[in-house]
């Protein structure tokens, strides 16, 4: 399998679980968020981001091409990328009240 063809592929009506926590910078009026997800018993965390909103979605796709989790006929073309995450990846969004909370890492296992 070469590069060019190799991808995730989810098992029927399976889909990776992200867990997104975000934090509220009320001192400085700034919104963070951290990125955690286990593919393949590997656990991924982006660690302290900045973003607001749903830019979540943009750290995951970096940590999907950093980490070749993806391959390069997804890495070049935004909507099959941002279609293949839509199509393979459910996110649980958690509101947190302090940096220290959204910086711990949370190890878990895809079930």
């Amino acid at each position: 399998m070469n590069n060019k063809t190799k991808i995730i592929k989810p098992i029927k009506d399976y889909k990776i679980q992200v867990i997104v926590k975000m934090w509220f910078d009320d001192v400085n009026g700034n919104t963070y968020h951290n990125v955690n997800f286990n593919y393949k018993n590997k656990n991924y965390n982006s660690g302290l981001t900045y973003g607001y909103e749903k830019q979540y979605k943009t750290t995951l796709k970096n940590m999907l091409i950093d980490n070749d989790i993806i391959f390069d006929h997804y890495k070049n073309d935004y909507y099959k990328l941002r279609d293949f995450i839509d199509a393979n990846f459910t996110y649980t969004i958690i509101n947190v009240s302090t940096e220290e909370e959204l910086e711990k890492i949370d190890n878990f296992t895809q079930i």
